[in-house]
């Protein structure tokens, strides 16, 4: 099949054919800027065919709900925001990421993960929109300086994706939480073909762990980005015109990824392998890939439920 929107959905091919008649004829009253938006709407259609080859794929959002507990809104916003992110099939895609928060949340009555203000050591459903959890591990101690105690976050989360992508958890001892629960909301675009955006929602929410390596993310809604209607011109506008050169590439580089990746979306294998190299990513963001020790104040000490070969259970990671 050609590169012409024929493989595209009604609505979407028929936005492709009015930006390429838009960017080959000038409107009768176009203004000054028209004909430059025009052509670049045009380009960013071609840009998106070129690289859509026929294949029948939709732009998806989907909404994920994080949360953690934390000392403060600071503390709350680099466990949320800066640690946990969901991770596409190419790593930390910054531009296909918007995150809504941090703010305060409180769990409402009584809540079986936690009692008097004290966190289980047990599994809880932390991904469970009642629930609090906890990212990026125990706080550093009152005198250990803020850079030094988000390296040791940071420390903590790459441990944790490592873990979730070997399958293995690890379990916290009951110590008090570090403080209130904080959530934000996620809005992830990702592309997917015929009935595959659920499954890619929940891998990409997959990626978002907790200190013990499971899930810490809830996808609460997964919607369609077909298009928008122009509100003056009453033209139909293509999703590429609104992403623009980047987020386009960013978009489908992901997509090929999938394709030529080791599983489907939503397989274990795939799930586990951008764990692991989301883990890499981490330590290598962060400068914990030199040998360089982690300080002690953040280092967490967790009893591990399963472990890797040459692993102990009860190590510090």
């Amino acid at each position: 099949m050609g590169i012409s929107g024929r493989a595209d959905l009604p609505w979407t091919a028929v936005a492709v054919g009015e930006a390429r008649l838009r960017g080959a004829e000038p409107g009768p009253y176009e203004e000054d800027g028209d004909e430059w938006r025009r052509r670049q709407e045009a380009l960013d259609v071609e840009a998106w065919e070129a690289r859509r080859r026929g294949r029948t794929v939709r732009l998806w959002c989907a909404e994920l709900l994080v949360r953690t507990t934390a000392r403060d809104v600071e503390d709350a916003t680099f466990r949320l925001v800066t640690l946990a992110h969901p991770y596409h099939r190419t790593g930390h895609a910054r531009r296909l990421c918007s995150v809504a928060g941090p703010v305060r949340w409180s769990p409402p009555g009584s809540v079986d993960a936690a009692v008097d203000g004290r966190l289980h050591g047990g599994p809880h459903p932390s991904s469970g929109p009642e629930y609090e959890t906890l990212v990026g591990g125990l706080p550093c101690g009152p005198d250990v300086p803020r850079r030094d105690a988000e390296r040791a976050q940071s420390a903590d989360h790459a441990a944790a994706l490592e873990l979730a992508g070997r399958g293995v958890r690890r379990t916290l001892p009951q110590t008090s939480m570090p403080g209130p629960c904080w959530q934000v909301w996620q809005r992830v675009s990702f592309l997917a073909g015929p009935g595959d955006a659920p499954a890619r929602a929940a891998e990409l929410a997959a990626t978002i762990v907790d200190t013990r390596g499971a899930p810490a993310a809830a996808v609460t809604r997964i919607e369609p980005q077909d298009g928008r209607r122009d509100p003056g011109e009453g033209r139909l506008v293509h999703p590429a015109c609104d992403a623009g050169p980047r987020v386009i590439d960013a978009l489908w580089d992901d997509f090929d990824a999938v394709e030529a990746g080791l599983g489907d979306p939503g397989e274990p294998v795939a799930l586990a392998s951008v764990c692991l190299a989301a883990a890499r990513e981490v330590r290598a963001e962060f400068g914990l890939v030199s040998g360089r020790p982690v300080p002690a104040g953040g280092r967490v000490r967790c009893a591990v439920a399963g472990h890797a070969e040459g692993d102990a259970p009860g190590t510090d990671r």
